[in-house]
């Protein structure tokens, strides 16, 4: 019998837009990955509020428009032997 260890790794998945966004997406915005707690957009929906939180548990926002692109990121599990 082999013992075997799971490990996660965090791997790039794709490109998505404000409007695909869902909260609990972990996203990289000015270059580290952060936690997405909420997606608002304006009247007109060119415009976005993501408000998000960071591996320290602080909260910011960022502001966008709705072409803006983000690197969403996903836990991946590895099997090691």
């Amino acid at each position: 019998m082999s013992a075997t260890i799971n490990s996660m790794e965090l791997v790039y998945a794709d490109l998505l837009t404000p409007g695909q966004l869902m909260e609990g997406d972990l996203v990289e915005i000015d270059e580290i990955i952060v936690d997405v707690i909420s997606i608002e957009d304006d009247a007109t929906g060119d415009n976005y509020t993501i408000t998000y939180k960071n591996d320290y548990g602080e909260e910011d926002i960022f502001l966008c428009d709705y072409e803006h692109m983000f690197k969403l990121y996903v836990f991946v599990e590895q099997e090691e032997e």
